[in-house]
């Protein structure tokens, strides 16, 4: 929910929760004004018709065309010498008027008389069904004066935050530009833009650094494995013993595992700074028979049967050569992983690739493979950077990679979004009904 739409409903909760509360002490206000103000008045009638008596002048007989009832006392007068009766009537008889009478006690001329005088003032209920209908037609026009005063004012107020928040979203740390941000007055604001200007600048500072640092470590490293593996090559041609050659094919596989570490995290560096242009148009179709046909000793070899299902021609816009590695990776991975006399299902069309292998059951979740050096069990020929490789050649294509184990099948799932497939492809595609068998 956005910061404009929770201070509209805070202000309207307020308005909510306030309104009934004033309405009800404006009430009872009001209704003890108008009962008191009647109440006063009457006894002003009775003490002037109890001045009347004593000046031996006729009294008053009504008051606003109500009578006035004068009674002699042949008793002491109560302590209590002015009384109020309020009479209200029920809602269902009721003509919305309550009677007050107020009878008041003089001693004039050594006589005792009682002086009762009554009024009907206004019933409540009208009052509050009055103030009910005012309160939520107030309600209503401050609603919506809420609604078009807080989107406005905090449009403007948070314009600095809003635009700061757009530049952080293409703030890239890859491109080396320093975090540009709008000038603003507010201090909360200002403060936050130093803070992210700082962070940003030091972050920018300290990857370049690491990256120059990886990236001349890796060079750095080809020239000694080279030295390492032309030695072992001439060692090799010379006289030795057997268990001499046991160490030198050690010592090779090492240094061919550690080349091949070196040269995939450079490949990885190089993804990671987006040094790949993706503007071809490729045919990946035909990318993916050329490797299969490439690839025929390996899985003969260890016996697998493979069952691919190319369509006639899927055409990305994607780099070529990520195209092979993106390929080539998710083919040799279940090569290496599958069992001797294993299966591999290839399913490769407008929507995506699938392939699936019958290797072993993973030792950790299955999402947690795409992490680099993560591997699936303790195959001596994997560095565990394939599919490394492989989920960051889908994020910069934008593809959807997932990878689950079910029913004794690894499978792997590329799903291609409709703006990586060209025109060519949604038309071969409209013209191929079934897929394509190699084999």
């Amino acid at each position: 929910m956005k910061l404009a739409n929770k201070f509209t409903l805070w202000f309207i909760g307020i308005i909510l929760l306030i309104t009934p509360i004033s309405m009800l002490n404006t009430f009872n206000g009001i209704r003890k004004r108008i009962d008191n103000s009647e109440i006063e008045r009457l006894k002003t009638v009775n003490d002037e018709v109890s001045k009347q008596l004593s000046e031996g002048v006729a009294p008053d007989k009504y008051t606003q065309g109500r009578p006035i009832v004068i009674t002699p006392l042949d008793t002491p007068i109560p302590e209590e010498k002015v009384n109020v009766l309020k009479q209200c009537y029920d809602a269902q008889n009721t003509d919305d008027e309550c009677r007050i009478t107020v009878t008041s006690y003089y001693a004039i001329n050594n006589h005792f008389y009682k002086v009762s005088s009554y009024n009907y003032v206004t019933q409540s209920r009208q009052i509050f069904n009055g103030m009910l209908q005012t309160a939520i037609i107030k309600i209503l026009i401050t609603s919506l004066i809420v609604l078009a005063t807080v989107r406005l004012v905090s449009k403007k107020i948070l314009s600095p935050f809003n635009q700061t928040l757009r530049n952080i979203q293409q703030f890239s740390i890859r491109k080396k530009q320093p975090l540009i941000l709008t000038a603003t007055n507010t201090i909360e604001f200002k403060e936050l833009n130093q803070f992210l200007k700082r962070m940003t600048d030091k972050a920018i500072n300290e990857y370049g650094l690491v990256k120059e640092f990886s990236e001349n470590a890796s060079h750095e490293l080809q020239t000694p494995l080279a030295i390492l593996r032309s030695k072992l090559e001439l060692l090799t041609e010379t006289t030795i013993q057997s268990n001499q050659a046991l160490l030198i094919v050690d010592m090779q596989n090492a240094i061919e595992k550690l080349s091949r570490i070196n040269h995939s995290l450079l490949l990885l560096t190089k993804l990671e700074n987006q040094e790949f242009e993706v503007t071809h148009e490729i045919d990946f179709s035909q990318h993916v028979r050329e490797l299969l046909s490439v690839y025929e000793d390996r899985i003969s070899i260890k016996g697998i049967t493979i069952d691919p299902q190319i369509e006639g021609s899927v055409y990305l816009k994607m780099n070529a050569a990520l195209a092979d590695m993106l390929y080539d990776n998710l083919l040799s991975n279940a090569i290496r992983h599958n069992i001797n006399n294993g299966n591999i299902f290839l399913t490769v069309n407008s929507a995506g690739i699938s392939i699936s292998n019958t290797g072993p059951a993973p030792f950790c979740p299955t999402e947690e493979l795409f992490q680099r050096f993560k591997k699936s069990n303790q195959c001596n020929n994997s560095i565990g950077l394939g599919l490394s490789i492989v989920k960051r050649i889908c994020e910069l294509n934008n593809f959807n990679i997932s990878y689950v184990y079910q029913n004794g099948l690894h499978t792997l799932k590329v799903i291609f979004p409709e703006t990586a497939l060209t025109k060519t492809t949604t038309m071969m595609a409209g013209k191929t009904s079934t897929s394509k068998l190699l084999q």
